[in-house]
This record gives C-alpha cells, sequence and structure tokens, in this order.
C-alpha cells in the first residue's frame, strides 16, 4: 500500500520524538479543566500527605511499544496534591490545608488520606485508513492510567469513607506530530486527576452534611 511522503514523514518524525528520549514535567495549571464541584460546604478541608508522599517522583517507561525507550520524569506527589487543592479550594469555604499527619487538631470537617496504587501511560498508535489508500495516517493517542485508594475522617477520627478510585485508561488528544510527547502525557495526567476528585468530591457530599453546613451551588 502507498502512503504518501508528507504522511510517511509525519509517522517517521513522531517516532523520532518518541525513541531514546528522556523527558521531565511539571504542574500545569492551565491543565487543570475549569468544572468545580457543585457545592460549598463551611469547614476546612485537610489533606494528609507525608513529606515522602508529596515528595515522590515517578520515573519511567511507557507500557507501550511505541516510546518504549523513552523515560518520563514526573513529579507524581506534587501534582496530585496541586490538583487536589485546585479543586477542592473552591468547595470548602475556610480552605484546605496539606499537612503530614492528622495529629490532634479538630479545626477541620473532614480529612482525607490518600495512597497511589497504581500509574502507567503509554502512546497508543492508531491507524487511520480512511476512505483510500492516500487516506492513510498514523494518530497518536496518549494515555494513562491510575488508581489511588482514599480514606476520609470526620473530626472524631472515624473512617466515614474507604474507597479506591480507578481511572481505566483514559485517552487525551491523538496527534500526528508533537514535538513535546511528555506533554500529551501531562496534560491527560491532570485532567484524569481532576476527573477522579470530582467524582471523590461527590462521595463527600453526603458525608459534608452531616458535619456542617453545605450550600449548592
Amino acid at each position: 500500500m502507498k502512503v504518501p511522503f508528507v504522511r510517511s514523514l509525519a509517522g517517521a518524525l513522531a517516532t523520532l520524538v518518541l525513541t531514546a528520549c528522556a523527558h521531565e514535567v511539571e504542574f500545569r495549571p492551565a491543565y487543570v479543566p475549569p468544572a468545580k464541584p457543585a457545592f460549598v460546604a463551611q469547614g476546612r478541608l485537610l489533606i494528609v500527605m507525608p513529606k515522602e508522599q508529596r515528595e515522590f517522583v515517578y520515573k519511567g517507561h511507557p507500557r507501550s511499544i511505541t516510546g518504549e525507550y523513552m523515560t518520563l520524569t514526573i513529579p507524581l506527589g506534587e501534582i496530585v496534591e496541586d490538583v487536589a487543592k485546585e479543586v477542592f479550594s473552591s468547595c470548602f469555604a475556610y480552605g484546605v490545608d496539606v499537612v503530614d499527619a492528622l495529629g490532634s487538631s479538630d479545626d477541620f470537617v473532614l480529612a482525607l488520606e490518600g495512597d497511589l496504587e497504581e500509574f502507567a501511560y503509554s502512546y497508543n498508535k492508531v491507524i487511520d485508513q480512511g476512505f483510500g489508500e492516500d487516506a492513510v495516517e498514523a494518530w497518536t493517542v496518549p494515555e494513562v492510567d491510575i488508581a489511588f485508594h482514599v480514606k476520609a475522617y470526620d473530626r472524631h477520627r472515624t473512617t466515614v469513607l474507604d474507597k479506591k478510585y480507578d481511572s481505566g485508561v483514559r485517552a487525551g488528544e491523538s496527534y500526528l506530530v508533537t514535538g513535546r510527547p511528555a506533554e500529551r502525557i501531562n496534560r491527560v495526567l491532570h485532567e484524569t486527576l481532576h476527573a477522579l476528585m470530582l467524582e471523590l468530591a461527590v462521595d463527600l457530599y453526603p458525608l459534608l452534611l452531616q458535619e456542617c453546613k453545605v450550600s449548592v451551588r
């Protein structure tokens, strides 16, 4: 099958960019979608993240054949913390505090403690044959898969939530060529964490009704 030269070149460049490269990313507020939880609680949220969790840095290869020699470094603890603060600061009127341990303070309505259980990323090649030989294109789809276990506590240190949040494979926007393949993964990571935080917020809403005044937007 004959593949047009321009599209062949695009595919070759995409493969070249993903081959034997080391990339680093960071938290980017612009990657966090604007959607917020649909309530405002009159209280403070504590997020319990020990120093080793906040400073956790992921470094690894994609689980796909495409880009298998690429190494991506992600300050995953920092990004999880910052996305959580972006999401929850909008729905807790007295703010969000990140602490090393729960301690003895009761100046909060709920406290969250999380544990990352899984993270993987990949570059999935999709061949689009279109309606004829000249329409063949090789698209790359950035994907992430992340799961974490969350416990929530009330002011009496009673466990009121114990649940695993699993994104499954989440796909980002497909592309033909990019000079920043790591940022494609980074954007999907931010979007996926944001979606999981909103899912968590839905579960927190009925718990908050028992703890403080809550208004719906």
